[in-house]
């Protein structure tokens, strides 16, 4: 894979903040690295994968975080399909 191809990253969590937002999380089924999102609440739900710029991903450097997003990710893709709702 070329360094400007997109990368598969899976649901891992969300975040209501105080302003009215989603934050929705994704990482990398390796759980070394991380998207983030903000949106809406009314734009539509997240959905189970997205495909991202690698440029866009930033590293996770705690390890219990890491091992946290890998078995997230790895629940989101044993029931979910890429575009499914979560």
């Amino acid at each position: 894979m070329s360094d400007d191809e997109d990368v598969r990253v899976w649901f891992v969590g969300r975040e209501y903040t105080d302003k009215g937002m989603l934050t929705v999380r994704y990482a990398t089924p390796d759980g070394e690295r991380r998207f983030e999102k903000q949106q809406s609440l009314n734009a539509p739900d997240p959905t189970a994968a997205r495909d991202v710029d690698p440029a866009k991903l930033v590293p996770v450097a705690d390890d219990d975080v890491a091992d946290r997003y890998r078995t997230e990710v790895e629940r989101v893709r044993e029931s979910n399909a890429p575009g499914d709702p979560v």
